[in-house]
Formats: structure tokens, C-alpha cells, sequence
């Protein structure tokens, strides 16, 4: 009789639904159709929806003490799950060094380069364990969830091109699309106090307010507020320390003309009622927000350094904005806001549809099929 194939899926964390955590999940699922038997190895996870994705949990103790001896013990741990179990393919999430294929999600030492250019030289721990994982060369691909993500890592670590694919997260096109806007669009304004004459710029984040540069999106919103062309609101959605971006609205006098709302499960109401989208980030590597913001027709206006950037095509990669200044943020935005954009959040709206979750999951089946 034939034997079943094996595969395990190694990731610390599976307990939250982030965007490693719809990928890895996903590769359960698609894993498991074709055939193999898929153990999830986790220090923290959410048993039942693994079950769900027809795969099965071994849970790693976790080590008692934070920083890198416990992403060490982690690896370690996976490491001798897999010698003993001799699995057929094995996927990492950037948690264990000795993996086939690595998917990767942050360019950790790239942002600390951007973001705190006088620690440039500090390593987190996160760092350290991406180092040794990716000099040390044994895995047989790794995959990166945008090209500048992948440049970064070929130059970085001396990666063969030939070992690195690009890959784009995708989305749910039930929860985001263009339908939104109809459904939800005035009940959400409502609910903000947002004035039908009044334009709605939004960042929305799951968190990490310095690295998508609130700071600068103040500004922006200073600088649209002193030209007085249109009248502005501006809502941020995210999880994160608030107080200093607050007290910078005050010192601006234009604390009134913000609204700050913690993270939300139906953010695709929120996106519904904006006029436009703003995402100022020292870097995304990807930017899942981007995305989702585009399927419900609403339009992104972005930094140079936001891997979803790529997906925007021809005249569409004027949404892209060179630089940090704020005064030409602001006239871009708004250059965009004082015109009829109907046709254009539409062409954006049928972009953002050829990266929904089933594209994804093409793209990941042709993949984890060349292991076969």
C-alpha cells in the first residue's frame, strides 16, 4: 500500500489571525487536498481551526524566557520533531532553520534601517534567528511576499535568485469588495460624525504606528487642513499607543478633525466610508490593507517603499508617492479629491480582484506541487 506523504508546518504563533496566519493556514488546507497528512508545529495555536484546515497540532512547550534563546529552543524543538518523524516536505514561517521552503513576512533589519537610522546597526532577535536561518542556506526555496522584499533578502544574505519567488497575499473577496461602499458606506459616516461635504482620508494598521508613519499622515492632514480647498476628517484604525499622536494633533489645533478607533473585526465598513486611503510607511513589506482598501473601490495613496505598490499598474502608479513631504502628499491627495475618480477606483477595484484568496491559493498549490 502507498504511505501517505507527510508535511509539518512550523510558525510560534498560530493563535491570531494574521497575515502569516492566513497563509499558513491556507497551506494546511491546500496540503491536505493534496493528499499529505499535515502536523502544525506552534507554541501557541488555535486547535480547532487547525483541525479545521485538516491538519494536526504538536505543540512545543515554550521556553520560559522571552528573546532569542526562545526562538532558539523553538527551532530546536522542531528541529528534533522532524529527525525523529522524517517528514516528506517541510515549511517554515521564519521559526525554524532547517526547512525546505521559508516563507518570509518582515524584512526586520531593512525597517530598523528605515525607521531608526542611528540604531541601523542593532539586530533584533528576530534578526538574529532570519540570519541564521537564511546564511546558513538549507532550505530549497524561500518565499517572499512582495519584490522588494525579495531584493532586500538577495542582496542581504547573498540569496541565488533562483532560491527566492515572489508571492502576494491575498484576500477575501466575501468580506472586501466593491459592494461595500452601497451596503455600509453612510451608516459608518454616521457613526463617525463624518458630514456628507466632508473628505474622509483613513490609515488603517493592525498596529506599529511609527513603522506606517502616523506621524507623517499628521502632517499631511496639517498641511490639506491649512489649504482649506475641501473640508477634512481623518480616521486612523489600529492597535497601539495613541497618546503621543494625539498630543501632536493637539499642538497642530487639529485634534478635532481626527477619529481614532481601535481594531475592528468589520474594518471593511470603514474602508467603505472613506474617500481615500492613505499608507505614508517607512516600508510594508507588503501592506494587506492596500489591498483590501482596493477591493472595496476605495482608492490607496502610498509610499515608494509598500510592497502592494507593485500590483498597481500604468497610470495607477501615480497613486505612489516619492519622498516624505507632506505638502506633496498633501496636493496629491488632494489632486485626487477634487475629481470624479469613478472609473479609476473601478479599474482599481478589478485589480485588486486577480489577488483574492482563490489566487492565492493557486499560487501556493503551484508551489508546494514542485515538492512533490
Amino acid at each position: 500500500m502507498q504511505k501517505t506523504p507527510t508535511a509539518v508546518v512550523a510558525i510560534r504563533k498560530l493563535n491570531k489571525m494574521t497575515g502569516a496566519a492566513r497563509i499558513a493556514l491556507q497551506q494546511i488546507s491546500i496540503l491536505s487536498a493534496m493528499g499529505y497528512k499535515v502536523t502544525v508545529l506552534c507554541e501557541k495555536a488555535d486547535v480547532a481551526n487547525i483541525h479545521s484546515y485538516g491538519g494536526t497540532l504538536h505543540k512545543i512547550s515554550k521556553f520560559p524566557f522571552k528573546g532569542l534563546v526562545r526562538r532558539r529552543w523553538f527551532s530546536a524543538r522542531a528541529n528534533a520533531w522532524c529527525l525523529r518523524h522524517k517528514p516528506d516536505l517541510v515549511i517554515s514561517h521564519g521559526d525554524s532553520d532547517n526547512a525546505d521552503i521559508v516563507f518570509m513576512h518582515n524584512c526586520v533589519d531593512l525597517a530598523q534601517k528605515l525607521i531608526y537610522p542611528d540604531a541601523a546597526h542593532l539586530q533584533s532577535d528576530v534578526s538574529k534567528m532570519h540570519r541564521k536561518i537564511l546564511l546558513q542556506g538549507v532550505f530549497k526555496k524561500v518565499v517572499a511576499n512582495s519584490q522588494l522584499m525579495a531584493n532586500d533578502l538577495i542582496s542581504r544574505y547573498n540569496l541565488p535568485e533562483d532560491k527566492i519567488e515572489v508571492s502576494y497575499p491575498g484576500y477575501n473577496s466575501k468580506q472586501f469588495n466593491a459592494s461595500v461602499k452601497m451596503k455600509y458606506r453612510e451608516a459608518r459616516r454616521d457613526e463617525l460624525g463624518v458630514k456628507k461635504q466632508e473628505k474622509l482620508i483613513g490609515l488603517v494598521t493592525s498596529g506599529d504606528f511609527k513603522k506606517r508613519n502616523v506621524s507623517l499622515f499628521i502632517d499631511i492632514a496639517d498641511q490639506l487642513i491649512k489649504k482649506s480647498t475641501l473640508n477634512y476628517r481623518f480616521l486612523i484604525i489600529g492597535q497601539g499607543n495613541t497618546d503621543a499622536y494625539k498630543e501632536k494633533t493637539e499642538k497642530l489645533n487639529i485634534e478635532r478633525q481626527f477619529i481614532w478607533k481601535k481594531t475592528v473585526p468589520n474594518v471593511e465598513q470603514y474602508y467603505a466610508a472613506l474617500d481615500l486611503f492613505m499608507l505614508p510607511a517607512h516600508i510594508e513589506e507588503f501592506g494587506c490593507v492596500v489591498l483590501e482598501a482596493m477591493a472595496c473601490s476605495i482608492l490607496p495613496l502610498i509610499s515608494e517603499r509598500v510592497g502592494a505598490g507593485e500590483l498597481l499598474e500604468g497610470d495607477h502608479r501615480k497613486l505612489i508617492v516619492p519622498g516624505y513631504d507632506s505638502r506633496q502628499w498633501a496636493q496629491a491627495a488632494e489632486e485626487i479629491l477634487i475629481k470624479n475618480n469613478t472609473l479609476l477606483s473601478e479599474q482599481i477595484a478589478n485589480r485588486a480582484s486577480q489577488f483574492t484568496y482563490e489566487y492565492q491559493y493557486k499560487a501556493l498549490k503551484t508551489l508546494l506541487s514542485q515538492f512533490l
